[in-house]
This record gives C-alpha cells, sequence and structure tokens, in this order.
C-alpha cells in the first residue's frame, strides 16, 4: 500500500436498537389488580359463608315473586340471571376442598370429578358452556323477540338447543361413552347442598378459625388432632357416628364404575334421543308458531322422551347384573330426575294451551278478590303469562 491510497473506512456500525423502557412498577401493580380483587373476593366469600348462602337464598325467593311486566319482562329476568350467575360463582369457591379432613364426596360428586379429569379441557369447556347457556337462555329469548320479533326469537331457540346438545355429546364423548349426568337444569344443586352440610368455619380478624366449642384436640407432644368424643347420654350422636364411617358398595366402586358405558345400540340410541329431542322439538315449534294448538310438536317430544327412557331401561335389564336393580346410585338418581322431569310435558305446547292453560286461568279467577289469596293469584297470573309467551320458561334440559 502506497502513501497515496486512502485509509480504509471501518464499517458502519449498525444503529442501535430502540430500547424497551422498563416496566413501570406501577404497571406491575397494575396487572395484578384484578387477581388480587379476585383473591380479596374468594377470601370475602369463604369468611361469611353463611351469611352469603342466607341471603342468596333470600334474594333468589324474591325474584321469583317480584312482577313480572308484560310490557317489558327484561329488567327482572336481568336480576334473576344475574343473582344465578352470582350463586354459581361462590359455590364454586365454597366447594369443599377434597384435602379437608371432613370432606366426603357424594358418589355424583366422584364421577363428575373423574369425568372433568378424564375428558380434559374440552370437557370442563364445555359443561362450563352449558351451564352459562342455561343460565341465560331465557333473558336471551326475551331480548330477541322484543328487539327482532318471533322469527328472530325462534332462531335464537333453535341456536342455543343446538348449542346445548353439542355440549352434551363433547361430555358424553369425554366421558367414554357414558350418559350425561347431571346436565338438565338444576343439576348443580348437589353442589349447594354439599356446601350447606359441610359449611367452612368462618374467619375472624386474625385469620383464625371462630368455634364457639372445639370439635377436636390437638395432642401437645405428637401434635395429632383427636376428634371431640360423643357424650355419653347422646345415643343419637353414637350412633349418627358409626353410620357415617360405614362404607356403602357406591363408595367402594372406583368413579368410573358409578356410571356404565352404552355399548349397545340400544343404550347409544336412547341417548342420542334424549340429547336431540330439544332440537326437535323446538325446530317442530318452529315450523307451526302460528298454531300453538297443533298436537305434532308436542307428540314428537313427548314421544322421543318416552323412547328414550325405554330404550334406556330395557338396556339396563339386559346388560347389567342384576337389572335396574344392579343400576349405581348415581345412574338411579339420574333416570329418576328424567323421569320426574317428564311432568312439565303437562305445561308445554298444546297440552298447555288446550288443558292446563284453561285450568290455570281458572284457578287464578277464582283467587282474584280475596285476601292474601288475592296476590298468590297475581303471582300465578304473571308465570301464566310466561308460561304461554316464552320457550324457555318450562325447559328441563
Amino acid at each position: 500500500m502506497t502513501s497515496t491510497d486512502p485509509l480504509p473506512t471501518p464499517p458502519e456500525s449498525p444503529p442501535a436498537l430502540p430500547q424497551r423502557p422498563p416496566q413501570s412498577r406501577s404497571s406491575n401493580s397494575l396487572i395484578s389488580l384484578p387477581s388480587h380483587y379476585i383473591s380479596q373476593y374468594q377470601h370475602f366469600v369463604r369468611s361469611n359463608a353463611p351469611q352469603i348462602t342466607q341471603l342468596e337464598s333470600l334474594l333468589n325467593s324474591l325474584t321469583y315473586i317480584l312482577p313480572s311486566h308484560a310490557s317489558n319482562p327484561i329488567p327482572s329476568e336481568c336480576l334473576h340471571t344475574f343473582l344465578t350467575l352470582l350463586t354459581s360463582v361462590n359455590t364454586s369457591i365454597l366447594a369443599p376442598s377434597p384435602s379437608s379432613p371432613n370432606y366426603r364426596p357424594t358418589a355424583t360428586a366422584r364421577y363428575q370429578t373423574w369425568a372433568s379429569e378424564v375428558g380434559g379441557a374440552l370437557y370442563r369447556r364445555a359443561l362450563g358452556l352449558l351451564r352459562f347457556v342455561q343460565y341465560v337462555q331465557l333473558l336471551l329469548e326475551m331480548v330477541a323477540k322484543k328487539r327482532r320479533g318471533e322469527r328472530a326469537r325462534w332462531r335464537v331457540v333453535v341456536l342455543l338447543e343446538c348449542i346445548k346438545a353439542l355440549c352434551r355429546v363433547i361430555i358424553i364423548r369425554g366421558s367414554g361413552g357414558r350418559m350425561a349426568v347431571g346436565t338438565e337444569i338444576g343439576g348443580e344443586v348437589g353442589i349447594r347442598k354439599a356446601i350447606e352440610e359441610d359449611q367452612p368455619p368462618a374467619l375472624g380478624e386474625d385469620g383464625a378459625e371462630a368455634r364457639s366449642e372445639p370439635d377436636s384436640w390437638k395432642m401437645p407432644r405428637t401434635g395429632l388432632c383427636l376428634p371431640k368424643m360423643p357424650q355419653r347420654d347422646a345415643g343419637d350422636s353414637v350412633r349418627a357416628f358409626l353410620e357415617s364411617r360405614v362404607l356403602r358398595p357406591d363408595e367402594v366402586k372406583s368413579a368410573q364404575r358409578l356410571v356404565h358405558r352404552l355399548k349397545t345400540l340400544q343404550g347409544q340410541a336412547a341417548e342420542a334421543m334424549y340429547v336431540l329431542r330439544p332440537v326437535l322439538y323446538a325446530l317442530a315449534l318452529q315450523r307451526v308458531q302460528g298454531d300453538k294448538k297443533d298436537w305434532r310438536p308436542w307428540l314428537l317430544g313427548l314421544g322421543m322422551e318416552l323412547a328414550s327412557r325405554q330404550l334406556a331401561k330395557k338396556e339396563a335389564s339386559e346388560k347389567i347384573v342384576g337389572g335396574l336393580r344392579g343400576l349405581s346410585a348415581v345412574e338411579r338418581e339420574e333416570l329418576s330426575r328424567r323421569g320426574w322431569s317428564m311432568g312439565w310435558w303437562g305445561m308445554r305446547g298444546a297440552f298447555y294451551e288446550n288443558f292446563t292453560g284453561r285450568w290455570v286461568k281458572g284457578a287464578v279467577g277464582k283467587l282474584k278478590g280475596k285476601p292474601l289469596l288475592d296476590m298468590v293469584g297475581g303471582v300465578i297470573e304473571d308465570y301464566e303469562w310466561l308460561w304461554e309467551e316464552y320457550y324457555f320458561t318450562t325447559s328441563t334440559l
């Protein structure tokens, strides 16, 4: 290289990338705000469980006697839906923990816990969506009818029934081809009953459990807790204590054996008709929406439910050891619920328009003008109007 040659220029360094400003503590606190409020609410609910349960029962009872004005029933239904959703959230918070020493789940709770674990996230989401739709379906029907008219209302009804049927299909497949247990409206009542029987103790200001009387004694050396002994003159307490320790056949069975698989064509057809019945019934009502006294939708729906019940009983009597007596408590309870729910066919469709509705109107007319009974007649009249105008008021699935 000669002296006249220019010196090589160094390569240009790449432009510096703009640095992200460090996340401030305020942004972290904003992110943690929702979880902080949620934990505070959960602590509040657990600390005041008896009072909250009583308040929810009182408010839900009041919503049943609130007047549902024919001009605009949406506000009262919004209140009822909100209270139902709030009760569901509080129920999940107050659900007894499996790690608690006094936790003795029912057979239905054991099976549902096992099914949710085996079915995975898709099973749990389908069950959650099914519950949510059941809570808001009547409100959505009212809004659709008020905003868009009868055609839009029936489209919403059919759409919601299809969503619920799809959720039940996912639940059946997720449980290994077993019948859907506790998926009807009110199927979660067993959880609320278990909570009321085993309320968590109230917490004091320092976080300690506030008990009026100790129910156990902690041994100072080993730290183990002994349960409280019954009184000498408390024969009923001793008997109840011994009966609570008795293991029944359903408690010995594994959770997956509490509900048998539907392996035969009869059992699968019975469950398929039970799942599809609301969809086909809603479609039939949509086609004859101008004639409420048409018997065809009512006969179709009732016939499918009767056929489903008979096929399920026949499948159980032929394929299960012991027949119907060999069914577990979970299966007997589910079949009993389905049987009692068939009574609602007296409040639906052409049967209500031709028979039940006339009887209800006659009873309301006799109650009017009488002290106290007039108020009862007004409440029945509000419900009579709802039964006539809205599909989901008599829905059980």
